[in-house]
């Protein structure tokens, strides 16, 4: 089992099943992309949120560094071909919006 999964499975509240699931399938895609940023995005979110379960990071360094993040995402996506935009804002952004209020809160509370 990986680090991310043994961190998800630490969040019992079943009305976050859904997120937890597409965290983890946005977060595994994202890792399998071809591209770099993508890629490198996915990675990073999930060594945070690895790095939140275990007591590393704690909230605010979690929002500061997934606030940066999101910037960046938001500059790759805009830079994109059209067909491509739709692709790169699920694997970075919206990935970073179900950690930010979903993944994130939730893990905190189970430590």
């Amino acid at each position: 089992m990986s680090k991310l999964q043994d961190a998800l499975d630490q969040i019992k509240d079943p009305t976050v099943a859904d997120a937890k699931t597409e965290f983890a399938q946005l977060i595994n895609e994202g890792k399998a992309s071809s591209d770099a940023f993508i890629k490198s995005s996915a990675e990073q979110l999930e060594q945070w949120t690895i790095d939140v379960h275990t007591g590393k990071m704690g909230q605010e360094e979690f929002d500061n560094l997934l606030s940066s993040q999101t910037i960046l995402a938001k500059n790759f996506v805009a830079s994109q071909a059209l067909a491509a935009q739709e692709r790169a804002e699920k694997l970075t952004i919206k990935t970073a919006e179900l950690a930010a209020t979903k993944i994130i809160p939730l893990l905190l509370l189970a430590i």
